[in-house]
């Protein structure tokens, strides 16, 4: 476990009218802007908080990232090395639970490659959540490497007051790093509820973007590089029209952002209602 882990406070101060999404970046500029523009402009959700934590990119995602943070967009918390996945969600959680003034109820992780469609998104997810008393909601994965469903991480909503606690995290380093914490929380008896995130439309999952990224780049450095040679395609997680509804999505964010810049992201967030 990384020593800078700050495990959730027991304190009322959190609401559960009160979310933070949560993104790790790593030269995914255009598709992390992209994520950021539909969390503003498509989902529903009052006051929604947004922290993102660059890995240390070299494509100029800090630098989008603090421009667009100051046009209120998100709060950017910037690496000058890459601390991988795992680590960087730590690293996020744990600004949540240590910065003063009131803490989110809720918790929504999300890949950078994701993008929201749909404005209840978020607030069908809690709703779930709350019906079953659960304190994680994701969609089960069954595939050669999830063969027993385990929730995917593109898009986990958590209760951190629950879950972020030493017996059952933190995100570990490599390339499932939420599998400790769900095998731990399964053991505890944290209750966990599925939610169609992908498969009803509430967001949309490219897959493999940071993948592609590292391809992209020949970052024979990455540990994955070699993996992300052959497995840098999108999959849009298999659902059928996801990638037309995606590239829907992705002509509008370019009509509505135009040449991209931090400042251009934050002025397409604020112009666009994205709640009729």
């Amino acid at each position: 476990m990384a020593s800078d882990v700050v495990w959730w406070p027991a304190s009322p101060e959190a609401s559960g009218e009160s979310a933070a999404a949560l993104i790790v970046s790593y030269n995914t500029r255009e598709l992390t802007a992209f994520l950021l523009w539909s969390l503003r402009t498509i989902v529903s959700w009052p006051e929604l908080e947004i922290v993102v934590v660059d890995n240390g990119s070299r494509d100029g995602s800090a630098q989008l990232l603090a421009e667009a943070g100051r046009g209120g967009v998100c709060t950017l918390l910037a690496n000058h090395d890459n601390r991988h996945h795992g680590p960087g969600l730590n690293q996020g959680i744990s600004y949540l639970a240590s910065r003063p003034g009131p803490r989110p109820g809720w918790i929504w992780i999300l890949d950078s490659d994701v993008v929201a469609a749909r404005p209840d998104a978020l607030s069908a997810a809690v709703t779930v959540a709350r019906e079953h008393s659960a304190a994680l909601v994701g969609e089960p994965q069954h595939d050669q490497w999830h063969p027993d469903g385990r929730f995917g991480q593109y898009s986990l909503l958590m209760d951190p007051a629950v879950v972020w606690q030493q017996q059952t995290g933190p995100f570990t380093g490599g390339g499932d790093p939420s599998s400790g914490l769900l095998i731990s929380a399964a053991r505890l008896g944290i209750a966990m509820a599925p939610f169609p995130f992908t498969a009803a439309g509430h967001v949309i999952h490219r897959g493999r973007g940071s993948l592609a990224a590292v391809y992209a780049a020949g970052d024979r450095s990455h540990p994955f590089y070699e993996w992300a040679a052959d497995h840098h395609e999108p999959h849009f997680a298999g659902v059928p029209g996801a990638d037309q509804r995606y590239h829907a999505l992705l002509q509008e964010f370019g009509k509505q952002t135009g040449l991209l810049t931090g400042a251009a992201l934050a002025a397409a967030c604020r112009g666009a209602s994205g709640h009729d």
